[in-house]
């Protein structure tokens, strides 16, 4: 049997599934030729809404809503370039949306008194249409949107474009799959044999139903975000630790740099007294043994290691940089930590200017002491629309792979945390502003 208001409902079911889903899943990666991918999967999706029959048992109806969500589950594969986990993730908190927004349309119903309750929905016998009177398609609408609307300003907008959720901690989410369905199933249930309950009786099922919805979602979600807060900690002590590992050989090579260049110095100087080199070649080769024999000297070892390093950097890709740099003013930071906050500020920067043509390649940097408070400040051009701020204040990264960078900046916060400090980062007019405020005092943080 194909009729009824059932056989209406599917599609419209379809549609709902699939804008909920479409608040999580839109910030995932899309597979190449998108038109034809979005085309063949809303046939597929709407054509399976027309493949099984409409019976009154709630066990069928469970199965047949069941089948449409796995048929929507699939879909997501031809246009979106993500694991199944993440699939499913989105995919089961846009049909927790929808079954709490259809929940909450069937209570508004009865509250109301525009109509008897969302179950109208199921009918076999040949009904006209969805909605009786335009009250309560307006009763409908108001309570997707409203759903639809919350859902994405609190949980939509959680996932992070290039850095999406997925399924970490299979227990809790085996828990949101089995209050889901078994709320389903309830839901069928109740609609069936219960169409003469009392009216006291349905609005309490529709309101523990909605709470089940809610929760489901919820847990979903705080599960998730733990998971990449606890992640992104752990890769920041792992980034951490490969700074002072990086900062222990920076030391020794650049002490091993110094000697070397300290011995070549004097071959050329005797090789430029026998004659046995011309004048010209002895000069060039000369100047070359400078640029590793010029260190920066402001009287803080790490400080002069890190500045010294990074000018090189600069030389090298035709990057004006102005330094005005007191050691004495970070003294209050262990060595690998100035080497590391330093080091993150400067490769940032580098990198940013690096995009851009030469003659516009310039970064300003210092490090000062006033009063009580130190006073870290950089600043350099950059390639407009590039850069985006995130809700913390702190900007985004620009590269492809989101989940495995950006843990400069969150370096330099956590050094700035870590001894009190107050970090602002700012851009305007094409120009990239940091400014670190830290009290001279050790304030330190552990």
């Amino acid at each position: 049997m194909y009729s009824g208001a059932l056989l209406l409902y599917r599609p419209l079911f379809m549609t709902e599934l699939l804008i909920a889903c479409l608040l999580f899943s839109f910030s995932l990666p899309k597979r190449k030729q998108l038109f034809w991918r979005i085309t063949l999967a809303l046939v597929i999706c709407y054509g399976a809404c027309f493949a099984f029959p409409t019976i009154s048992n709630p066990l069928w109806n469970t199965f047949t809503f069941l089948m449409l969500y796995l048929v929507a589950f699939g879909a997501h594969f031809l246009v979106f370039d993500a694991d199944w986990k993440t699939i499913l993730f989105v995919t089961i908190a846009g049909y927790n949306v929808q079954h709490a927004s259809y929940e909450l349309y069937d209570l508004l119903l009865r509250l109301t008194q525009t109509g008897t309750g969302a179950g109208s929905f199921y009918d076999t016998e040949g009904a006209s249409g969805l909605f009786s009177t335009p009250l309560q398609a307006l009763v409908y609408a108001g309570s997707y949107l409203l759903l639809y609307w919350l859902s994405y300003v609190f949980f939509g907008r959680r996932i992070k474009k290039g850095n999406p959720v997925s399924i970490h901690n299979v227990v809790v989410f085996a828990v949101v799959i089995v209050c889901l369905v078994s709320d389903i199933v309830i839901n069928s249930f109740v609609l069936d044999y219960t169409e003469e309950a009392s009216y006291a009786s349905r609005n309490i099922i529709s309101a523990l139903s909605l709470l089940l919805c809610v929760i489901a979602l919820t847990m979903q979600f705080e599960v998730a975000v733990r998971y990449r807060l606890d992640n992104d900690i752990a890769t920041l002590k792992v980034v951490r630790s490969k700074e002072r590992e990086h900062y222990r050989i920076s030391k020794e090579n650049s002490e091993l740099i110094a000697l070397k260049a300290h011995d070549l110095r004097h071959q050329i100087r005797e090789l430029g007294q026998r004659k046995e080199i011309a004048a010209e070649t002895i000069e060039e080769i000369s100047s070359l043994v400078d640029i590793y024999d010029s260190d920066i000297k402001t009287g803080n070892t790490s400080m002069d290691l890190i500045l010294t390093e990074k000018s090189r950097i600069c030389s090298k890709n035709k990057i004006r940089i102005s330094i005005m740099a007191e050691g004495t003013a970070l003294s209050m930071l262990n060595e690998p930590d100035t080497y590391s906050l330093l080091g993150n500020i400067l490769d940032n920067a580098i990198e940013a200017v690096k995009k851009l043509p030469e003659d516009k390649r310039s970064i300003s940097f210092s490090v000062k002491a006033l009063g009580g408070l130190t006073t870290i400040k950089e600043e350099n051009p950059y390639l407009e629309g590039e850069l985006r701020f995130g809700s913390d204040g702190l900007p985004l990264t620009s590269k492809a792979n989101k989940a495995n960078h950006g843990y400069g900046v969150r370096s330099i916060d956590y050094v700035a945390k870590k001894y009190g400090g107050d970090l602002t980062i700012s851009a305007s007019d094409g120009i990239y502003s940091l400014s670190l405020l830290l009290p001279k005092e050790k304030d330190k943080k552990d």
